[in-house]
C-alpha cells in the first residue's frame, strides 16, 4: 500500500505472503507458516528460511485489500466459462451455500459510526460487522 512496500528483496516476498493469506488457514499461525514454507520451498525452490509469525502479520498489513477483489474476479472469470469441462453443475445450475457470522471490531469512532453498536453479555458496547461467504459446493477452487 506504500511505494516502498515489497520493493527490496525480502525474506518474505509478496507472493509468499499473499499465497499464505489465501491458503485458508486452519491451524495455529506458526504451524501453518512452517508447513507453507516447506511446501513453497519444495515447489518453487524459493529458499525462504526466515518466516516468522510476527513478520507475516506485519507484512500482511502492507497488502491492499483490493488485491483480493481483483484475484476473486480473475478466478471467477477464468473458472466459470462455457469452455470449462471441469465445471460441475446440477441440472445446469451452480449449487451455492452461504455462511455468515458477526465480526467484533476494534471499538473506534469510525467503526462505531459505520457499523453501529451492540451490547455484549457484559453490557459493554461493541462494534460488529456482518461477514458472509458464498461457497460453490460442487466445485472446489
Amino acid at each position: 500500500m506504500e511505494k516502498e512496500d515489497f520493493t527490496r528483496n525480502r525474506k518474505q516476498p509478496f507472493m509468499a505472503v499473499l499465497l499464505l493469506m489465501i491458503n485458508q488457514l486452519k491451524k495455529s499461525l506458526a504451524i501453518e507458516i512452517d508447513g507453507f514454507v516447506r511446501y513453497f520451498n519444495d515447489k518453487f525452490s524459493a529458499g525462504i528460511t526466515h518466516f516468522t509469525s510476527s513478520a507475516f502479520i506485519q507484512n500482511r498489513k502492507k497488502i491492499n485489500p483490493d488485491v483480493f477483489k481483483h484475484l476473486t474476479g480473475v478466478i471467477i472469470k477464468n473458472f466459470y466459462t462455457k469452455d470449462n469441462d471441469e465445471l460441475k453443475l446440477l441440472n445446469g445450475f451452480r449449487v451455492l451455500a452461504c455462511d455468515s457470522s458477526n465480526l467484533t471490531l476494534p471499538f473506534t469512532k469510525e467503526f462505531k459510526e459505520r457499523y453501529g453498536v451492540v451490547k455484549n453479555a457484559s453490557t459493554l458496547d461493541v462494534a460488529q460487522a456482518k461477514i458472509s461467504v458464498l461457497y460453490d459446493v460442487l466445485n472446489e477452487l
